[in-house]
């Protein structure tokens, strides 16, 4: 299968879906997301961060391209959270097709400066691109701002963040504001930190038009919880077998993730 876009994951969503979007940090990690899509048929984006001390990006940007396009399912790569045009365009040379620029801890001018210069980059590179207004709105005036981003960015997918602090009802509140984003801009919306939010809001923030969730903290969580379940249980004290029994759980994560994505309301 080609080199894809999110785009091309999107595509053929049904409008009650979303498509998962998996970090991947080793080789293990990445077959195990490759594995678990194939399992369930379905389509999904490997993330890819580039800014731990403890991943060759480019090496890894290849691994996950190479493997993505042997995948009997769509499978696009994602750079997440790109915070400079050195990290946008080092992505796109090492032939991503999808890239986030992240300025959402700039101020919202440079933000809108910015990510509009990765647009352009992304664009002419013949790639998709995500830019992050912020944390998710939870009055109606903050959608004046919304509005203004997506109008002077021209960005293809809109993300925004579930904060820690966040109240249940502001998570509530601003699930109700992305159906209205949806429904005026028809842009496919994106989600950060979506693992804070309770199922039944998390479904309905699909519903209200958000087709791309990142899973990340579950994701750590799961391999970390497996590891040191592998250094206590396993008798031969051999690590290959802790990454084992760590790539299955891992699947076995994204195969849950994708299915209750994908799962009518």
């Amino acid at each position: 299968m080609l080199n894809i876009k999110t785009g091309d994951c999107l595509a053929s969503l049904p409008p009650w879906s979303a498509v998962g979007c998996f970090s991947a940090y080793n080789l293990e990690v990445l077959k195990a997301i490759i594995l678990g899509a194939e399992k369930t048929g379905r389509p999904a984006i490997i993330s890819l961060d580039p800014y731990s001390d403890l991943v060759d990006f480019e090496y890894l940007a290849w691994c996950a391209l190479v493997s993505a396009k042997k995948a009997s399912v769509p499978i696009a790569v994602h750079l997440n959270h790109g915070r400079s045009m050195e990290i946008i365009q080092q992505a796109l040379q090492s032939g991503l097709l999808s890239v986030m620029f992240d300025g959402s801890r700039l101020s919202y001018e440079d933000n809108i400066r910015l990510t509009s210069q990765a647009k352009i980059m992304a664009h002419e590179a013949g790639a998709e691109i995500e830019g992050e207004f912020g944390p998710l709105c939870t009055r109606e005036e903050d959608l004046v701002r919304v509005f203004d981003f997506l109008s002077r960015t021209g960005i293809d997918t809109l993300a925004f963040s579930v904060g820690k602090d966040l109240s249940r009802s502001n998570q509530i509140r601003g699930v109700e504001l992305l159906a209205v984003i949806f429904q005026k801009t028809g842009v496919p919306l994106v989600l950060h930190g979506a693992s804070r939010l309770p199922e039944i809001l998390l479904k309905q923030a699909i519903s209200s038009g958000v087709r791309k969730i990142n899973v990340h903290t579950d994701l750590l969580q799961i391999l970390k919880k497996s590891l040191l379940q592998g250094m206590k249980q396993d008798a031969t004290n051999d690590p290959l077998v802790w990454l084992s029994r760590a790539a299955k759980d891992i699947q076995l994560l994204v195969e849950q993730r994708i299915r209750f994505f994908a799962a009518p309301v």
